[in-house]
């Protein structure tokens, strides 16, 4: 067939309704309609005079020609995908996309990012937060900062900073309630937890409670956030104590958001790290970038 008259969007269509083994998922993705992946896939078939699946009460089911042509597709896509990742990364105009966990771009990364900009041609930051662990690759993005402990498949990593645990509360807070003496005080006190992802409720206090050599309870009630920024600003609004992470209220505890509550800080066996594709070398503007954030973090 003449390259002009490859239907791409039949193409693309029914290479991620393989994949997913659904149309539903295949839209999701391609972010159409049921029905458009459907009429797609249909004139794929009626083009090619063959079905490419079975459709049964379970779903799709790729038929003995669906079954070659899919990962001759999903082959072609990829590479294109990457030699256009590739051009990006080598055009000095274009964006630097992080993917970074919200506390962490809220909280250090957004602050400093002047100091970034004090350079004119510094290349642009395009920020998301997320807590998931993106595909860098697949989804396009050149760095990635993580909470977790390495090492992650594929991929470089730079520790950015290591993770210290401290109950935190707002200056009024701390007033109005009775101090904390000793670690199995904060017992007594309103907590707020983070409870990131699949930790269960209270986890970091566990662990601060725990390395201070203090039985937890069964039910360790609070507020709940999901997130630890949320969880921060909670306490500094006065609502408890949360667990703050020094590393990165630095800020918060200088004007006077937060203080700590106790003397004792405990390592938390995460950390923040910069992850990055496996490449044989970065362009100068992603290097640029790396030898920043490691000596802002340094």
């Amino acid at each position: 067939m003449h390259r002009r008259k490859l239907p791409f969007n039949s193409l693309r269509a029914f290479e991620a309704a393989a994949r997913h083994l659904s149309v539903s998922g295949a839209a999701r993705e391609l972010s159409v309609t049921h029905s458009a992946v459907s009429h797609q896939i249909r004139l794929l078939e009626d083009d090619l005079g063959l079905r490419l699946f079975e459709r049964n009460n379970r779903g799709l089911r790729l038929t003995a020609e669906g079954e070659a042509l899919a990962p001759v597709l999903a082959d072609g896509f990829d590479r294109i995908g990457s030699a256009l990742d590739q051009l990006r990364r080598s055009d000095p105009a274009s964006s630097i996309r992080i993917s970074s966990t919200p506390t962490f771009a809220a909280k250090w990364l957004v602050p400093r990012l002047r100091d970034w900009y004090v350079d004119a041609s510094a290349a642009r930051i395009s920020l998301q937060p997320s807590l998931d662990f993106v595909d860098l690759r697949g989804d396009g993005f050149d760095f990635a900062i993580r909470c977790g402990v390495p090492p992650w498949d594929d991929l470089q990593h730079d520790l950015l900073m290591p993770i210290h645990l401290v109950p935190v509360c707002s200056p009024a807070y701390a007033e109005q309630h009775e101090s904390i003496e000793k670690p199995a005080d904060v017992l007594r006190h309103d907590l707020i937890h983070a409870d990131i992802g699949d930790h269960g409720q209270g986890q970091e206090w566990r662990a601060w409670l725990g390395d201070n050599g203090v039985d937890c309870p069964a039910d360790l009630p609070g507020l709940s956030f999901h997130d630890p920024a949320l969880a921060m600003q909670a306490a500094a609004d006065g609502l408890g104590l949360a667990i703050g992470y020094l590393e990165l209220i630095d800020r918060d505890l200088q004007d006077g958001n937060l203080v700590t509550a106790a003397t004792t800080s405990v390592r938390h066996e995460y950390g923040y790290y910069l992850v990055y594709p496996v490449d044989p070398e970065l362009s100068p503007r992603l290097a640029g970038f790396r030898e920043w954030i490691l000596a802002q973090a340094g």
